[in-house]
């Protein structure tokens, strides 16, 4: 499903398998973002006052760090997936990485167009650096079952 970075400065958008994959980035990112699906179901608030951590348990039933441990492919997927514009600059987005084959090419186009933000908040490349500190500690103990 497709959810959309609530935040005050430039759109972000990501994929992500289940709400409670897209909770765990937004837990990540901090208490100033939620997300929306484009669908219109349910999303994940904004916890600038707090209580993220148990909303996430009333919710899941469980803490974050055992969502994390359980689901840490699937957060780093949704992480690796943000990408700075709106649903439909994803879909131009999308298809222009499937047309590209060669790997490097591929992550360059993908830097690039994390470059075109007008904010100082590089949120798509903070993701993609939590995406490979998640695969570095969980799925290196096993963890991260999709």
């Amino acid at each position: 499903m497709q959810y959309k970075i609530n935040n005050p400065s430039d759109p972000y958008t990501f994929l992500a398998e289940s709400r409670e994959v897209a909770a765990l980035v937004i837990l990540l990112l901090g208490p100033a973002y939620g997300a929306t699906p484009e669908s219109g179901e349910k999303g994940v608030p904004i916890f600038m006052l707090g209580g993220a951590t148990e909303w996430y348990e009333g919710t899941f039933g469980r803490t974050p760090d055992e969502g994390v441990k359980a689901l840490g492919a699937d957060v780093a997927d949704a992480l690796e997936s943000v990408m700075l514009g709106s649903f439909e600059d994803r879909r131009r987005y999308t298809a222009a990485l499937e047309a590209i084959d060669d790997p490097e090419k591929r992550r360059r186009f993908m830097e690039e167009w994390q470059d075109g933000r007008t904010s100082m908040n590089n949120i798509g490349k903070r993701c993609h650096d939590i995406a490979r500190a998640i695969r570095n500690v969980y799925t290196a103990k096993g963890g991260g079952e999709s």
